[in-house]
């Protein structure tokens, strides 16, 4: 079970007052310690500043009550030690069992970017990704690794129903008529090639780099896009391609989604219902990794 206090929840186990009986002063200190990581008796009694068989003891009556759990063994200078951790983050004593009320969803308000795409708490799209074999026209392989962030982002809006995406090569024709979230370029997804010209900032295929149809600006090097579009094949679905030059852009335009989504959805002054933004990624830490961006346009 857990608790819930505004945003944020713990992992909680419920116990009766019996073994809440237990919770002495030097218990509490060793269930805390061994909350943030399991330890074994001789190290919790070194951290604690405790006889080695005081903690022993403090244990067997914490197992017994059911608060603390055995995890696994180890041989240490010819002896077996035994390593230990808690049922939970916290505990609870519940007073009253009559006290239990039904609560409302704790999903948060679905924000513009994924309103078109999350129904009733029901994911209503598919991802479409850049299979990684060779294909298409230029024998591209997909790594948009990174749109599990994107994934990960929506589901906290709403459920899902398998299969979650589909590869650019599999996709039927039936399908693009759905919500769909693009991942990539025009290299590595032949349905961002097909929808290219439909863009406001699209990819150019003889200069291989990014024009915006707004600003009539060109784009290179560690560039992405993020654009919410109606999708061509249905007026009445949506299209929300998040995609770059390469999987640095795509990462960066995954990013900004992330960590800059309220300015993306302040969207574009010359269509109220498109949003068509431009970011470009930065490696600050020098790890090889995308981790800062700008919204350029």
């Amino acid at each position: 079970m857990k608790i819930i206090r505004e945003d944020e929840a713990i992992r909680c186990a419920e116990i009766n007052l019996e073994s809440a009986g237990v919770l002495s002063k030097d218990r509490l200190k060793i269930l805390e310690v061994i909350a943030q990581e399991p330890m074994y008796p001789a190290q919790i009694a070194k951290v604690l500043n405790m006889q080695v068989q005081t903690v022993y003891y403090h244990i067997r009556l914490l197992e017994e009550a059911e608060l603390v759990k055995f995890l696994e063994y180890e041989e240490k200078k010819g002896a077996v030690a035994k390593k230990y951790n808690t049922i939970a983050d916290s505990v609870v004593v519940v007073l009253n069992k009559k006290g239990w009320k039904p609560i409302g969803s704790t999903k948060k308000q679905t924000p513009k970017l994924f309103a078109d795409f999350v129904k009733d708490g029901y994911f209503d799209g598919k991802f479409v990704l850049g299979s990684p074999d060779p294909h298409g026209k230029y024998r591209a392989r997909g790594s948009e690794y990174s749109m599990i962030e994107i994934a990960m982002a929506i589901g906290q809006y709403g459920t899902f129903s398998f299969p979650l995406y589909s590869l650019d090569t599999e996709l039927k024709e039936a399908e693009k008529r759905k919500n769909l979230v693009l991942a990539g370029g025009p290299k590595v997804n032949m349905l961002v090639a097909e929808i290219n010209n439909k863009l406001p900032i699209n990819f150019k295929e003889e200069t291989f780099d990014i024009y915006s149809n707004i600003s009539k600006k060109r784009y290179g090097e560690n560039v992405g896009v993020v654009e919410l579009i109606e999708n061509p094949f249905s007026k009445n679905s949506r299209i929300l391609l998040v995609g770059g030059l390469n999987h640095h852009g795509t990462r960066a335009a995954v990013l900004s989604i992330i960590k800059k989504r309220d300015q993306l959805e302040k969207g574009n002054n010359y269509d109220a219902s498109v949003i068509a933004k431009i970011v470009e990624g930065f490696d600050e830490d020098g790890d090889g990794v995308v981790d800062s961006i700008d919204i350029l346009e």
